[in-house]
């Protein structure tokens, strides 16, 4: 009965001495010189940016990540990357504001390329290990050119789908019967 518990124990402190020795990769654990001026102490990022493309799933797509410090100085750092790998980045103690941005590339080369989702996430950044931060981002939604832009002043006396007059609830006479009609089969009652 005891063997198989001195087995675990020692299995276990096996495991806990191999992980420090390859997060240090055999050195000491790495120290803040502090005396120079201007110096901060700094942590380690690995930003792993999650989605899947719904037209190829292991598409490897352009990311544009961008680290925002939100502290007294707000540094900017861009850094590109590619769908489905970690960046891993060594930055100054602190709050940031990190942004991935998807981008589709256009078959043209002269064409710019399209944003295709886009994710946020605040982080804090303090400690001695390595940090993990996961973004998963959303698509972005691209309203047809003749849609009102957000922002924009909206003719509210005008149908929101044909921009004939309105009858009722934003709409023309022929889309509120068009809705009238859906809402009746819809929800009708089971007889």
């Amino acid at each position: 009965m005891v063997e198989p518990v001195i087995a675990w124990v020692g299995q276990k402190l096996a495991e806990k001495a191999l992980d420090r020795a390859m997060t240090t990769d055999g050195r000491k654990p790495r120290r803040h010189d502090l005396s120079v001026q201007g110096a901060e102490a700094t942590s380690d990022l690995d930003i792993t940016v999650k989605y899947t493309l719904p037209y190829c799933r292991g598409a490897k797509a352009p990311v544009v990540l961008t680290l925002r410090r939100l502290d007294e100085s707000a540094e900017n750092l861009t850094l590109p990357m590619v769908l489905g790998e970690t960046a891993r980045v060594r930055l100054k103690r602190g709050r940031y504001r990190i942004t991935a941005a998807i981008l589709e590339l256009s078959p043209r080369h002269d064409a710019a390329p399209t944003l295709h989702a886009f994710g946020a996430q605040l982080l804090w950044l303090g400690g001695n290990g390595t940090a993990k931060a996961c973004i998963r981002p959303v698509p972005v939604i691209v309203l047809p050119p003749e849609a009102p832009r957000p922002g924009t002043f909206v003719d509210f006396m005008r149908c929101r789908m044909c921009a004939s007059p309105v009858m009722m609830f934003g709409l023309c006479r022929v889309h509120t019967d068009q809705v009238v009609r859906y809402v009746r089969e819809k929800f009708a009652p089971a007889a």
